[in-house]
C-alpha cells in the first residue's frame, strides 16, 4: 500500500501527547495556486500525535499515512454533501425554483449533519492513521 510520508519538529509535548509541525513538500513553495490551497497558507501544518516518553522537543520525526484510507475520507467529505444537496434539489424540483433552492439546501444541511456523525464515529476507532516512523534529535545538547 502506497505511504505518504513528512518530515516534521516536535514543537512541545504535554500528557504523552506531541504537537507537531509537519514540514510542507518544497514543491509547495513554488506552486502557483498557495493562494488558494489550504496547506499553502500556512508555512507549515501542526497535527497532534501520542509518542514515546523519550521523545523530546525539537527533535525531528517522520510521519507517515496510508493513501488510501486518506484519499477515501476526502472523497466522502467531498462528494456527500455534494450528494445530498443535489439529491435535495432534484426531489423539490417539481414544486418550482424556490422550492428546489429550499430542496437542495436541505440536503446540504443533511450532508453536513451526516458527515459530523461519521466523523465522530470513525475519531472513536483506536487504529492511528498517522504514525511516527522515526525520530532523530536534532539538539543533542539541549539548552539549561
Amino acid at each position: 500500500m502506497e505511504q505518504i510520508t513528512r518530515t516534521g519538529h516536535i514543537v512541545a509535548i504535554s500528557d504523552g501527547m506531541a504537537s507537531i509541525r509537519v514540514d510542507l513538500p518544497p514543491s509547495c513553495t513554488s506552486c502557483g495556486n498557495r493562494s488558494s490551497c489550504g496547506s499553502g497558507n500556512s508555512a507549515a501544518a501542526t497535527v497532534l500525535l501520542s509518542v514515546h516518553a523519550s521523545a523530546r522537543p525539537g527533535e525531528t520525526v517522520t510521519l507517515s499515512i496510508a493513501e488510501g484510507p486518506l484519499v477515501r475520507l476526502a472523497m466522502l467529505v467531498y462528494f456527500l454533501p455534494a450528494v445530498t444537496t443535489l439529491l435535495g434539489a432534484i426531489s423539490l424540483a417539481d414544486g418550482g425554483d424556490a422550492a428546489a433552492v429550499g430542496g437542495a439546501a436541505a440536503g446540504l444541511l443533511l450532508g453536513l449533519v451526516m458527515l459530523r456523525m461519521l466523523g465522530r464515529s470513525l475519531s472513536r476507532r483506536t487504529v492511528p492513521t498517522t504514525v511516527l516512523m522515526s525520530s532523530s534529535c536534532i539538539n543533542p545538547h539541549p539548552q539549561p
